[in-house]
């Protein structure tokens, strides 16, 4: 583990099977129970290149990365403060050779990168849709959690044309946006293959919903049990 200078108010934890160390900062931008449960629900196989769209921290990058398997695994953020967390994330765990960090924005990935380059998209999206909700002080929880720099939308097209024909693309968001995040996903040619609701407890309503898309897959769906928190 490499040495790297640690800001006022940071911390190191230890997450995931490989005791990977992560900087939080309990003052500012914390990464949710919601990437840590995208992140279990993601299965990659040996060798697939791989993009986080709205990396945050680097959390998901980190906790999706195994050693043997031999991956590229890229996180791509908009702001300059998280994208400069998550790249000391990476040089914490010397992972520079496994894990890029770019900070820019999603709507340019064309730029970067040419199309149906990955294997695999990961997203952990604004859930709060732009003029709703209650508005956060803080800039880094206001752009994570509404829809400021990109909607639904223009995640689902973009991640269709970084996508590989066959190539998945896993997500979360809230339960009640299920039929429209479908139809979204259906507009730019990925197919939903496997859903799981994410509950809080037993005999309420889903919260969340976890799920894996297909680009240009066939129209089966697997529901798995459902995840009690």
């Amino acid at each position: 583990m490499q040495k790297v200078k640690l800001h006022p108010r940071e911390i190191v934890e230890s997450l995931g099977p490989y005791q990977l160390k992560v900087i939080q900062n309990k003052d500012s931008y914390c990464f949710s129970i919601d990437s840590l449960l995208l992140a279990q629900f993601i299965k990659i196989k040996n060798k697939e290149r791989v993009i986080d769209l709205g990396t945050g921290c680097g959390i998901i990058p980190l906790l999706i990365y195994r050693p043997q398997k031999n991956n590229i695994i890229y996180g791509i953020e908009i702001q300059e403060k998280l994208a400069s967390l998550a790249k000391r994330n990476v040089s914490l765990n010397n992972l520079e050779q496994d894990i890029f960090i770019l900070q820019g924005d999603i709507k340019n990935l064309k730029e970067n990168f040419s199309g149906e380059y990955f294997d695999i998209v990961t997203v952990n999206p604004p859930y709060i849709p732009l003029g709703r909700g209650k508005s956060s002080s803080d800039n880094e929880q206001l752009i994570a959690r509404h829809e400021l720099n990109i909607d639904l939308n223009g995640l689902m097209k973009i991640s269709s044309y970084l996508l590989k024909k066959g190539g998945r693309l896993y997500l979360i968001h809230r339960a009640d946006t299920l039929i429209s995040i479908i139809t979204t996903l259906k507009k730019y040619c990925l197919e939903p293959k496997i859903l799981q609701f994410i509950y809080t407890k037993k005999g309420m309503q889903a919260k969340r919903f976890l799920l894996e898309a297909r680009k240009e897959g066939g129209a089966e769906l697997q529901v798995l049990p459902p995840h009690f928190l």
